[in-house]
């Protein structure tokens, strides 16, 4: 007899939840029908294919094998339905999509929306949170991240280079002057952003030479929101580096202004979509990193601002 398509799909989101709950919580079924479908598959085939504990079970050797196996077949079904319902125009499906909240609600809105309107039987979730989603667990198609991807299983498409700048308020500047050397930096409130791994370290780069130097800096104020450390240099509590993504409407009204180092600038990130290595991505998820990449690309408006002030010593 051959295995049930929805048993081995609930089997494969019982091994990526790690739990019979999770697994439940993901289908919307109750723990019980999660539970029956697993035994069903396991007399078919007359092995076991879970160790059993409290709260947590893990594959058996051949349910490794079921696992790898049938996850492949899933996702590859689920690709040819897609080829199937895109030749006939009515590409549907859930996408779940993760992005950095600032970054998401400033500019993800329109884009999305505009996905949506071409394709209408198309759902998506979106997820706004500066903190890394594990899209290993299958909760997420997709992440929209900014920063260095480092070592990884997951699968990258670059969308473009995010400058960083240091800035602060005019009425900062006006009481405590304005650093023109990195060996200033010190003496200077740095407000800090928590929510990375370099904690309150500020890296900078000598332009036109891959030398970078990082700095321990401290000030009044740490926060792991970029909105909350945006505010707090408007009103005139520090020095700040963040995104020009975050920074550009400040520098447009006045509020903040740009420094400059002479020959250092603070390293930049990548923008960059990323999702889990499958045999075969869906076409849903592939439509949307398609939109993306065709919505968010260089050069970006928002280091338009920016421009002006690139090398000019520390002066407003």
């Amino acid at each position: 007899m051959r295995p049930d398509p929805e048993a081995l799909a609930t089997f494969v989101q019982v091994v990526d939840s790690g739990s019979i709950t999770g697994a439940a919580a993901r289908l919307g079924l109750a723990k019980s029908a999660v539970s029956k479908r697993v035994a069903q598959l396991e007399a078919q085939l007359a092995t076991r294919l879970l160790h059993r504990a409290a709260r947590h079970v893990s594959p058996t050797e051949s349910g490794t094998l079921l696992y790898e196996r049938a996850r492949a077949l899933l996702a590859q079904l689920d690709s040819v339905a897609d080829e199937v319902l895109a030749r006939s125009g009515a590409l549907q499906g859930v996408v779940r999509l993760a992005a950095p909240l600032s970054f998401g609600i400033r500019y993800l809105g329109p884009v999305i929306a505009d996905f949506m309107q071409r394709y209408e039987r198309m759902e998506v979730t979106l997820d706004f949170d500066d903190r890394h989603v594990d899209l290993m667990s299958g909760s997420y198609d997709l992440a929209l991240r900014s920063g260095r991807l480092g070592d990884s299983e997951l699968r990258a498409r670059r969308l473009g280079t995010s400058r960083r700048a240091l800035c602060c308020s005019p009425a900062y500047a006006a009481r405590h002057g304005l650093p023109d050397r990195l060996e200033a930096l010190p003496g200077h409130s740095c407000l800090g952003y928590t929510n990375t791994t370099s904690g309150h370290l500020w890296r900078f780069g000598r332009t036109g030479t891959r030398e970078e130097r990082s700095l321990s800096l401290r000030g009044r104020l740490a926060a792991n929101s970029g909105e909350a450390l945006l505010d707090a240099a408007r009103a005139g509590l520090g020095l700040v580096v963040l995104p020009t993504f975050l920074l550009s409407h400040a520098v447009r009204d006045g509020t903040l202004r740009p420094i400059s180092i002479p020959g250092w600038e603070p390293v930049p990130d990548s923008i960059q979509l990323v999702y889990p290595p499958t045999p075969s991505l869906p076409l849903k998820t592939r439509a949307l990193i398609e939109h993306l990449a065709e919505r968010i690309s260089e050069p970006f408006a928002w280091d338009e601002p920016f421009a002006p002030f690139q090398e000019r010593p520390g002066t407003l």
